[in-house]
């Protein structure tokens, strides 16, 4: 009797410890979905903003022809010296915050580069070449103040920082608009989302429908709260790393969001699924198969 005592207690342990662990993966898995919903919903309006942007000099002097002029014969060239090398114009114009470039407008990236010299890391005094990688965005007034003295480590820094901040609020509208409507987005896409995933337990009468509609609710405003993190996020990435913005609008990188957008939708109605399926609502036959 002891021994089937204790085979019963040890059978209702193993049956709680499995619970608990399935009702953390249960709750991982929705941690990760609800994550990578809103990244991709983010990634997905970033990415969409900077599609057009030019990506080969061709395409850069016939969109802006006004900026491939300067980074060709200006920022920093003189009347006589020879022309940046089309490598050094695509390279110098992927030093412009991306946050100025969403939306593919020459216009919004020219009020960038409207104060802005494009200052030698290295002095011409000193050996300084006029290529992309010896050159950076800078405040005219700040440029002129250094003269001829070599851009130190801290200052690089320092500039970069300021560019991104300028940057943002330059383009404080633009970036404004977009988070609203990316906001929107996963607001929308989230309540139907959810309300489709608990359309079954609400039919089944496992829920009620005050806990069908606190659901919904609490998905929208999870959605509201979470997505301005990841979209802030991302401006902050393209503003401080203006290298990354032809990354973060390659054809990989939107498929990925894409991906990631669709398992963030897919997976809360595939657990509906399997949840009438489990409770047998789609016929016995099917729930034991």
């Amino acid at each position: 009797m002891d021994l089937l005592q204790e085979t019963q207690k040890f059978t209702q342990e193993a049956s709680d410890i499995v619970q608990a662990a399935t009702q953390h993966l249960y709750e991982s898995v929705n941690n990760v979905q609800t994550a990578a919903f809103e990244l991709g919903v983010s990634g997905t309006a970033i990415a969409d903003a900077l599609k057009d942007l030019p990506k080969t000099i061709e395409a850069l002097a016939t969109e802006m022809p006004k900026i491939a002029r300067r980074l060709q014969m200006g920022a920093g060239v003189r009347h006589c010296d020879v022309p940046r090398s089309d490598a050094d114009v695509m390279k110098l114009f992927e030093k412009i915050p991306g946050t100025s470039k969403l939306g593919a407008s020459e216009t919004k990236i020219r009020l960038f580069l409207a104060d802005k010299h494009g200052s030698h890391i290295i002095p011409r005094q000193q050996g300084g070449s006029n290529g992309a990688e010896n050159i950076l965005w800078e405040v005219g007034a700040d440029n002129l103040r250094r003269g001829s003295r070599v851009m130190t480590g801290g200052e690089q820094l320092y500039i970069r920082c300021y560019n991104a901040v300028d940057s943002i609020i330059k383009n404080s509208g633009t970036i404004a608009k977009l988070g609203v409507a990316t906001v929107g987005t996963a607001i929308l896409t989230q309540t139907v989302v959810t309300a489709l995933a608990y359309a079954l337990d609400l039919y089944r009468g496992d829920i009620t429908v005050e806990e069908f509609r606190d659901r919904v609710v609490a998905a929208a405003v999870s959605a509201g709260i979470a997505t301005p993190v990841f979209f802030l996020i991302f401006i902050a990435v393209l503003a401080l790393f203006p290298e990354l913005t032809l990354l973060l609008s390659a054809p990989a990188v939107v498929a990925g969001f894409n991906a990631l957008l669709g398992i963030g939708i897919a997976v809360p109605i595939v657990q509906s699924l399997l949840r009438h399926l489990k409770a047998g609502g789609f016929g016995a036959e099917m729930a034991e198969g």
